[in-house]
């Protein structure tokens, strides 16, 4: 009996280490501190961007917000294909500076998003790995990072959208119907920024429908639908009747979100050109060495096999994130930042379930590209949207307080380098060759009594298939030929005599 009892001593003292080992194994940083850590790498390889030119869309929503207070166009003064909440985010920015430090909160909170999704879902160590891919992803600079879009704030919603989610499903308790109320509600934030951001409401909808399919659950999933619902349509209703406050109706939401895309997809897919192409190859290309197509690839294959709810859910919403992507046609880097929510969800957790050697390859791989992108960056900065930013600076320094301005087509951020507004309510060329291409409604503002005091046919009045025949006539009657500024033509209106600035270099 003693020998037995000391035998039995000694065996559980001899299996205590090996009850450690995981433990040992596990990061000695608690994750709290982990997940600070990675965020203020973040911000610091943000900050370190902060200063690049204006991108066209930041300008652009930019002038949309300060101009949505006065005019007779969809958003005041101007016109965008855009949702109600985007421009309310700008017009609170204010200014590039505010925009970007908005847009970086946003990419924090997605971060912290992401890894409560992933945490609820799979455990502090899916938490890990789904913060460390969000974060990463979030400072490529290929990404169009750190300029601020859509996809940048909306991805906070759609983040924290996949947590609550999961808390309701996943962990039900007397509370999921709030969880899920507020899951609908970013999902509906998430489309009040940019419509065709439906990641939330996806990625909820497929989760309950899978765990309902356990009759168990089924009631679980029921009401968890019915929450998420009600308030996915509470908060679009707000939405709608705000903008309606503003002089923004229902109606030309509708046309200009869902009318007007089929009309300029059309008008895309007919007038594509090379460029459309290169940026295609681009955008795969960049899918492709950024690590986002490692984790689609995983991800198909793990969900696909193992049929586990979240991972089928996250999976759907990267299937549906990257048919956007592509069927929209105008293929910009930036679309790909939509995908980092799911992708970095998906990160945590696959985590587990991938052999250690490919997943430090994979690891090793994505973070020295990406590493060698943000280098890249800092030491050969970007030109886009130097040219513009010249342009205006000199329109500036040439004009005096009052001036206005048009940018045939497009290129809102002369505009606000210049610190002018436009009589024209197009921003951007999709709309003026989708809504204006014969360019009558440009004739009558650019012959009419509130017509520009500036006019810089930035690539060709007869560029994109515009039919300039109308607009000829009023430039040679109205305006003259002034300055050759980054090689685009400006234009003065004759009875504006101004003093001209010299003429600015752009190399």
């Amino acid at each position: 009996m003693g020998r037995t009892t000391r035998h039995r001593r000694h065996g559980s003292l001899m299996a205590a280490p090996r009850t450690r080992r995981p433990r040992a194994r596990e990061p000695r940083t608690p994750l709290p501190a982990y997940v600070a850590g990675v965020l203020v790498a973040l911000v610091v390889v943000r900050l370190l961007f902060l200063g690049e030119a204006a991108g066209r869309d930041e300008a652009g929503f930019l002038l949309v917000g300060a101009g949505w207070d006065h005019g007779s166009s969809l958003y005041g003064s101007y016109w965008v294909d855009r949702p109600p909440l985007l421009i309310w985010i700008m017009q609170l920015a204010g200014s590039l500076t505010g925009l970007r430090l908005i847009g970086l909160a946003a990419s924090v909170l997605m971060v912290l998003g992401v890894g409560r999704a992933a945490q609820v879902a799979a455990g502090d160590r899916a938490a890990r790995w789904a913060t460390g891919a969000a974060a990463l992803f979030s400072a490529a600079h290929w990404f169009g990072v750190p300029r601020t879009n859509g996809e940048m704030l909306a991805g906070a919603f759609a983040a924290w959208g996949f947590a609550l989610t999961a808390q309701a499903l996943l962990r039900p308790s007397r509370r999921s119907w709030c969880y899920a109320a507020g899951a609908g509600a970013l999902a509906a934030a998430a489309m009040l920024v940019k419509q065709t951001i439906v990641d939330g409401l996806v990625f909820a909808v497929v989760l309950a429908v899978l765990v309902g399919s356990d009759k168990r659950r089924r009631s679980t999933a029921v009401r968890v639908l019915l929450a998420g619902a009600a308030g996915f349509a509470l908060t679009i209703v707000v939405g709608l009747v705000a903008a309606q406050a503003r002089g923004t109706s229902p109606s030309e939401l509708f046309d200009a979100l869902v009318t007007f895309r089929a009309d300029a997809g059309e008008v895309i897919r007919t007038s594509a050109s090379s460029a459309t192409t290169d940026r295609l190859v681009v955008l795969v290309a960049t899918w492709a060495v950024s690590g986002l197509a490692f984790v689609a690839v995983l991800t198909t294959g793990h969900a696909l096999r193992r049929r586990e709810p979240v991972l089928l859910a996250t999976w759907a919403v990267i299937l549906v994130v990257s048919a956007a992507a592509v069927l929209g046609g105008s293929y910009w880097s930036h679309y790909l930042l939509q995908l980092v929510p799911a992708s970095a969800l998906a990160v945590g957790l696959l985590a587990e379930r991938i052999g250690p050697r490919l997943l430090r390859a994979l690891v090793v791989f994505v973070v020295a590209v990406t590493a060698g992108n943000l280098m890249w960056s800092l030491v050969s900065p970007s030109t886009d949207g130097v040219e513009a930013q010249e342009v205006g600076r000199w329109l500036k320094a040439s004009s005096i307080t009052g001036d206005t301005a048009v940018v045939a087509y497009g290129q809102p951020n002369v505009l606000a380098a210049a610190r002018m507004s436009s009589p024209y309510p197009y921003l951007w060329s999709l709309p003026v060759r989708t809504l204006d291409p014969d360019l009558a409604e440009l004739t009558a503002v650019m012959s009419g009594p509130s017509r520009p005091v500036w006019f810089v046919d930035w690539s060709g009045i007869d560029s994109w298939g515009i039919d300039p025949t109308a607009l000829r006539p009023v430039l040679a009657k109205r305006y003259r030929v002034v300055a050759e500024v980054c090689g685009r033509t400006v234009w003065l209106d004759r009875s504006h005599p101004r003093s001209l600035a010299p003429a600015r270099s752009c190399s």
